[in-house]
């Protein structure tokens, strides 16, 4: 039997180098900006889409993967285990139509088994959770058992972003236009968070190293009750910043992994140039 497989859309943040070591099969959202259709994938030009977006004033789009890519996908991987794992359902359709691809292989091939695994959460937290697949895999741990104790996991993680920017939250409807426009001008940066996979308010503070320093804090606090295995910190242009926040919190997670990595397309449109990302 083949090793079990983990097919994603591009909500997840990996490293091509991540990737291809853990032989992740990406199918990809396409992003619309500025007049310009880029599909997130290995090829993406991410220095000319953050052009376009800064430049546009229309609403960024994002377009979800088909059923029949994930069915395509499923197919091509030749594996009889495979985890489908997708950005939060409740943000985008990605969730539904991995879903109807799913529910369509198992009528043809019912001798596979194929887990659907809604992440609750978008980059850096869908990437946790795809790495922690793999990390069950890796310990020998069966389709079953990992399938109970991913769901348990995307559950329970915790994701966090602060934005330098709210131009494309403005743009694209997600948060009320005057609203934003007063945040950005009074340089406030909120701290959201993951709510059962919708957004948030945790906190709001005046400047961005003051909310790093403050959702260090609560990383921390989680650490202390929870314990965590693994911290993902994805950056949309702000490299300095996610670093930083690591310095932050570094003394505290001694035997703990802690990533650093720059999100992908998709992820780089709602963070925005200067946005992190960080999940536990």
């Amino acid at each position: 039997m083949k090793p079990i497989k983990i097919i994603t859309d591009t909500s997840a943040d990996f490293t091509k180098e991540e990737e291809k070591a853990m032989d992740i099969t990406y199918v990809p959202f396409t992003i619309d900006a500025g007049g310009t259709t880029y599909v997130d994938d290995d090829d993406l030009d991410i220095d000319a889409l953050y052009a376009d977006m800064a430049k546009t004033d229309e609403p960024i789009r994002t377009g979800c993967p088909s059923p029949f890519s994930y069915k395509e996908a499923i197919l091509d991987s030749g594996a009889d285990e495979i985890f489908v794992v997708t950005i939060t359902s409740k943000l985008s359709g990605s969730y539904n139509a991995a879903q109807s691809a799913v529910a369509e292989v198992l009528r043809e091939h019912p001798e596979k088994k194929i887990a659907l695994i809604d992440s609750k959460s978008a980059s850096a937290g869908t990437a946790n959770v795809v790495d922690t697949i793999y990390t069950l895999a890796k310990e020998g741990k069966d389709f079953d058992t990992i399938k109970t104790e991913i769901e348990a996991y995307a559950d329970k993680q915790h994701t966090f972003f602060i934005l330098e920017s709210m131009e494309n939250l403005i743009k694209n409807g997600r948060i009320p236009k005057l609203a934003g426009k007063a945040v950005n001008v009074l340089n406030m940066k909120p701290i959201m968070h993951s709510e059962d996979g919708a957004i948030g308010l945790f906190q709001i503070n005046r400047g961005f190293k003051k909310s790093l320093a403050k959702l260090a804090k609560e990383v921390i606090r989680i650490n202390a009750e929870k314990g965590v295995r693994l911290i993902t910190i994805s950056y949309s242009q702000g490299e300095e910043k996610a670093k930083l926040f690591k310095d932050y919190i570094q003394d505290e997670f001694q035997n703990v992994r802690i990533r650093i990595v720059p999100t992908k397309g998709l992820s780089s449109v709602y963070a925005d140039a200067g946005g992190i990302v960080v999940a536990l």
